[in-house]
């Protein structure tokens, strides 16, 4: 099973949601992150009282169950820039709002000539949210499920999709 945490994914070419001020929860919903775009301020809270905080609103975020740990997707969800290359940054974990880890697209598409071209970006995948593991999930163009571990974002399993695949 996995925590659809943030409805993100853009359809076709369609244009990019606003940012707005929302609210996202780790999958047990014991911690939440309110993302304010007016103060470009995230802040980590558990049980009414502020954990922790970071700079910056960012549109494709979930948060892990230990509170500790964020985790942000590429900014344009799941429809890449023409202009990005291999090192283009799609995830980054942070632990505490500090940078633990960016993983570039060199390690999520294994072909860049697989990308699909759309009206304007190209199509590479989508965040899934984390797992029941813990781990952040990604499917690929490729009909890949790569799993990632949230606390050091190290590639930690990458397997073929298939319908029965969550």
């Amino acid at each position: 099973m996995v925590f659809w945490l943030c409805g993100g994914a853009a359809m076709a070419d369609e244009e990019l949601p606003l940012p707005e001020h929302k609210t996202v929860c780790s999958p047990s919903g014991v911690y939440c992150a309110e993302l304010n775009p007016a103060s470009q301020r995230t802040i980590i809270w558990k049980d009414g009282q502020e954990i922790w905080s970071m700079p910056g609103w960012f549109g494709d975020a979930y948060l892990a169950d230990d509170g500790e740990h964020f985790v942000e997707g590429y900014w344009g969800y799941n429809l890449l820039a023409l202009k990005a290359g291999p090192s283009t940054t799609m995830i980054t974990f942070w632990r505490r709002g500090e940078l633990v880890r960016r993983v570039p697209l060199s390690e999520i598409i294994a072909d860049l000539s697989n990308l699909t071209r759309t009206a304007s970006h190209y199509f590479w995948g989508y965040t899934m949210g984390i797992d029941k593991e813990g781990r952040f999930l990604v499917q690929t163009v490729e009909d890949r499920v790569l799993a990632f571990d949230v606390e050091s974002g190290a590639l930690v399993e990458s397997r073929p999709h298939s319908r029965l695949d969550p």
